[in-house]
């Protein structure tokens, strides 16, 4: 029985060692390798200066050109949008830029129907997966915010195995190669190359009729600014004309009174890819828009 016992605890710490050095080897590539994602793009830029960070979802991601604003107003920016992000995605986004001390002139977020609903993003959480050791604000996020097993935090190599197909083995090796995106080269931009076709500005693209009473990580958005004294400019991006109950954008402007809204600013149907997401030419306008506001001054942004 005493060597059954020898044994079987003999097996368990060859499997923990396993795990550990599996764990380790995935975690130094990922840490160590060209940015493929835009977390790992977001992590290389620590420690420097970017004057115009942009943060919401795809319709940030695929709506702002971050080259048209460097070019119009020399100075540098990023666009940090994810899919399908919310605001509590962006709240603790918020919190890395400063974990990570990467310094701005001025954040910008749009907000739109996401002040009203939960959920997450569809592609930071695997993204950032692989560095949840690396922060409590990390950890906070995949585990207390994304409600992620703990298992993944404490058991080496079950955030890898839980994760296969986003970041396993194959990602790990297209990694190791550097195998690259286009993230880094675009500056987080994702443009839509697709034509406009108002055929697409279906029934379905409405606002909510109602708008919360409260949103809370709004509120730790303006709160961790105001203590982290980080300049925050609150937007919201262009909608298709055909989009139903436009008229929330006005009580949303209830909520945030200093909200500046470009929900009309484009009228073309060709400048959309559906009534919520601009295509490539509908962004190059709407950045050029944007932009106008920071080079003339005249909302003192």
């Amino acid at each position: 029985m005493k060597k059954f016992i020898i044994q079987i605890v003999g097996i368990l710490s060859i499997i923990l060692i396993l795990l550990l050095v599996f764990d380790l080897t995935y975690t130094t590539v990922y840490k160590n390798a060209n940015p493929r994602t835009k977390f790992q793009y977001l992590r290389s830029l620590k420690n420097t200066k970017v004057n115009y960070i942009f943060l919401g979802s795809s319709r940030v991601e695929n709506g702002i050109d971050p080259f048209i604003m460097e070019n119009k107003t020399q100075k540098k920016c990023v666009n940090l949008g994810y899919e399908a992000a919310k605001l509590g995605d962006i709240y603790y986004v918020l919190q890395l830029l400063k974990w990570y001390n990467i310094a701005s002139d001025t954040v910008f977020i749009q907000v739109d129907y996401i002040f009203d609903i939960k959920g997450h993003s569809i592609n930071l959480p695997y993204e950032m997966t692989p560095f949840i050791k690396e922060s409590q604000v990390t950890k906070n996020y995949l585990i207390d915010y994304i409600g992620e097993d703990p298992s993944m935090y404490y058991v080496p190599f079950i955030r890898y195995c839980g994760s296969d197909q986003k970041i396993g083995f194959r990602d790990v090796f297209a990694n190791l190669i550097g195998k690259k995106t286009a993230v880094v080269e675009s500056k987080g931009y994702s443009p839509l190359r697709v034509q406009g076709n108002s055929g697409k500005h279906n029934s379905h693209f409405s606002l909510p009729a109602s708008i919360a009473s409260y949103s809370p990580y709004y509120e730790k958005i303006k709160k961790y600014g105001t203590a982290n004294h980080i300049k925050i400019v609150f937007f919201c991006a262009p909608f298709c004309k055909h989009t139903k109950n436009l008229d929330y954008i006005k009580k949303l402007k209830t909520k945030i009174p200093d909200l500046y809204d470009f929900s009309n600013a484009i009228k073309e149907d060709s400048m959309f890819v559906n009534c919520f997401h601009l295509n490539e030419k509908g962004a190059s306008k709407f950045t050029e828009i944007l932009v106008e506001k920071i080079i003339n001054n005249k909302n003192k942004i």
